[in-house]
């Protein structure tokens, strides 16, 4: 599951357990889902609701929570998905503070 949206008894009653990275997607498996229908890599930008981002609706059947990106953005737990997108696991918005230094 996402780690926004795991239900109770998954990460909310785990906060202690190892947070996964969530299954890899697009081309060549280069980039990380974000979200059911998200898909981004920093080689790839972002991909929604595509065939690239198939794979990512797998996440949603997975009792352990997953987590993409590592900088935190935004402000409601968001995080870097490629250089200046910043997602959660129901979309993306543009965010300085993802832009690659």
């Amino acid at each position: 599951c996402y780690i926004q949206n795991c239900p109770i008894g998954g990460k909310r009653s785990l906060l202690d357990m190892e947070v996964r990275k969530c299954i890899s997607c697009g081309p060549r498996n280069k980039g990380h889902c974000f979200g059911p229908s998200i898909c981004c890599g920093e080689e790839l930008g972002c991909y929604f609701g595509t065939a690239e981002t198939m794979r990512c609706q797998e996440e949603n059947f997975l009792p352990t929570p997953c987590e993409s990106g590592r900088k935190p953005c935004g402000n409601s737990g968001e995080t870097c998905a490629a250089s200046g997108i910043c997602c959660n696991n129901e979309g993306c918005t543009v965010d300085s503070a993802c832009d690659q230094e």
